[in-house]
């Protein structure tokens, strides 16, 4: 498989971070240089000021030196995150697998090429979920209000959607680019909750999502605030639930 094929797309959406993301991108262009795969990389800025967006520019331009395919999609109107994964996904409708990384650098590297390398082992049809649970190979290192807020949130995901898996909101997602493609029309959510959505609406699919422990650190400078934020993201997860409630997630054909 020659890298010219390109089929796998990693997008790192950015919005007003380009602070962090000029310490991870070289990071992230290293590893990807030294890994062979035919990886896509899409660094997608979700409406920046001007200035940010001239700096991604600037970094995306710096990173070519280290890792060719590399590019920058700039949008004039913020879509919030999940606005800016899909109008990249969109943009490469050929392709196999379409991740996500977020920019902050709280997830290594190598738990990028990990979760890439076994999705792409297990075949066309399977992607890999990101999972922070604290353990002796897998450290979680965040604020106790950090884990107090994910531990919540988590209860009243299972609770509204009855979804199964074990954390939605890790910034590290592998997905079979057939399964998005077959679902995308289903998308409504753009904001905190998107990645609820989607991975509900690929399992009522039957696409095969492993979940993978990885380590993760909290990183300063993070714009979410579970605290702050937690109406609107309650708000999407009912929304969501109503349309789990009307069979919107369910395929055409299924009864």
């Amino acid at each position: 498989m020659s890298k010219a094929e390109y089929c796998i797309v990693l997008v790192t959406p950015v919005w007003n971070d380009s602070k962090r993301f000029a310490k991870f991108g070289p990071q992230l262009a290293s590893f990807l240089a030294e890994s062979n795969l035919p990886i896509r990389w899409i660094v997608a800025d979700d409406g920046s000021i001007a200035s940010e967006q001239k700096r991604v520019s600037e970094l995306v331009a710096a990173l070519r030196e280290i890792y060719p395919d590399v590019e920058a999609m700039l949008f004039e109107q913020r879509s919030y995150k999940g606005g800016a994964v899909y109008a990249a996904w969109d943009a490469c409708p050929d392709a196999d697998w379409l991740g996500f990384v977020d920019a902050d650098g709280a997830i290594g590297c190598d738990s990028v090429l990990r979760l890439i390398e076994h999705a792409t082992r297990k075949g066309l049809s399977c992607g890999c979920v990101g999972v922070r649970h604290d353990g002796a190979d897998t450290p979680v290192d965040r604020p106790w209000g950090r884990v107090l807020s994910f531990r919540i949130f988590s209860m009243l995901v299972h609770w509204l959607v009855g979804i199964r898996f074990e954390d939605t909101q890790c910034g590290l997602k592998i997905i079979p680019g057939q399964g998005y493609r077959s679902i995308a029309g289903k998308l409504c959510e753009r904001g905190y909750v998107f990645d609820v959505e989607l991975l509900l609406a690929l399992d009522s699919h039957g696409y095969c999502l492993e979940e993978l422990r990885i380590p993760w650190r909290e990183m300063a400078g993070g714009k979410v605030n579970p605290w702050r934020d937690a109406w609107s993201m309650l708000a999407g997860l009912w929304r969501i639930r109503k349309r789990v409630q009307s069979g919107a997630y369910l395929p055409a054909n299924s009864n």
